[in-house]
């Protein structure tokens, strides 16, 4: 997953040692089953098919890939797992251009090949098609979230009740810390000068999971190009919005609705994660190098906000 990972768990019986073997082996099949960067892993299989028939997913894959649709749907496409091709050729992935900036014609020739709709999911026979032999899938935006779901059950599964999993940055918490108080999980101020705590949150039986655009960007000509690019438009984000963090019982849906709310903007988000009865912090910034933010936030998510 290309990031760091971190475990703190109370127990007077689990082996540290044996959680650890389990975790690292969970890890593992999750990279084989979904990374791109993998070339034989089982993503990477359905991404070279060239003709249209139905590739059979594992059951891992399977459930992060029908949460993936879900999102997909209840944002209205603005989460989509095919938009690789356009993240690479923006210049945010593996692949990098001298030319980073594309041409009109080059991002509409890419949305053309892009969007979950052009999936077919048989439920029936838990496999995909393809409408287009180009189509390609990308989980990296669903996939850490659903590694912190699936660590957390492992450490469950050594009888573990009261811990703390993050994986690059996105957490999960379960019962009391070793304080026998709440975990508290700070939310950090989405500026690139600094890395300040904004705030922080109590967690328990539920994870909290943050996207922005705040590091990972560009500037051409005095121009700057997020590394968010809106699935409708082809075009990297230009609203105010800076960071967004959503807290979910299961950190999969968290990474996927962070990262939907990162494309729709302010607005949008708070109108759908209040339909949705979705905890949700934004922070906005009018100039993304001003160290001063407005914030947002409704008031499912103020429930957790500690105060001390």
């Amino acid at each position: 997953m290309g990031t760091t990972y971190s475990v703190i768990l109370k127990s007077d019986t689990a082996s540290p040692e044996a959680v650890y073997e389990d975790i690292e082996t969970e890890l593992k099949d999750i990279n084989q089953l979904m990374s791109t960067y993998i070339p034989d892993s089982e993503i990477n299989r359905f991404n070279s098919l060239k003709d249209d028939s139905c590739f059979h997913f594992s059951d891992k894959s399977w459930e992060v890939l029908v949460a993936a649709q879900k999102v997909y749907h209840a944002t209205n496409g603005a989460f989509d797992i095919t938009m690789g091709p356009l993240i690479s050729r923006w210049g945010f992935n593996v692949e990098e251009y001298d030319e980073k900036v594309p041409t009109s014609v080059e991002v509409n020739s890419l949305l053309a090949k892009v969007g979950t709709n052009k999936l077919n999911y048989d439920f029936t026979n838990q496999c995909i098609s393809k409408r287009l032999p180009e189509i390609t899938i990308n989980l990296s935006a669903i996939a850490k979230g659903y590694g912190v779901d699936r660590v957390a059950h492992i450490v469950e599964q050594h009888g573990v009740f009261d811990y703390l999993v993050e994986i690059g940055g996105e957490t999960k918490a379960k019962g009391r810390n070793p304080s026998s108080t709440v975990w508290r999980v700070a939310v950090e101020n989405p500026s690139s000068l600094s890395q300040r705590e904004m705030l922080v949150v109590g967690l328990t039986d539920t994870s909290i999971a943050t996207s922005g655009d705040y590091r990972n960007y560009y500037t051409v000509d005095g121009k700057r190009f997020s590394h968010t690019i809106d699935p409708e438009t082809g075009y990297p984000v230009e609203h105010t919005l800076s960071s967004v963090s959503v807290i979910h019982s299961q950190n999969m849906y968290a990474d996927a609705y962070a990262t939907a709310f990162s494309v729709m903007g302010v607005e949008r988000s708070l109108e759908l994660a209040n339909r949705l009865d979705l905890p949700v912090f934004i922070v906005e910034h009018s100039n993304k190098q001003d160290e001063e933010a407005n914030t947002h936030s409704n008031d499912q998510f103020g429930s957790y906000i500690l105060t001390h």
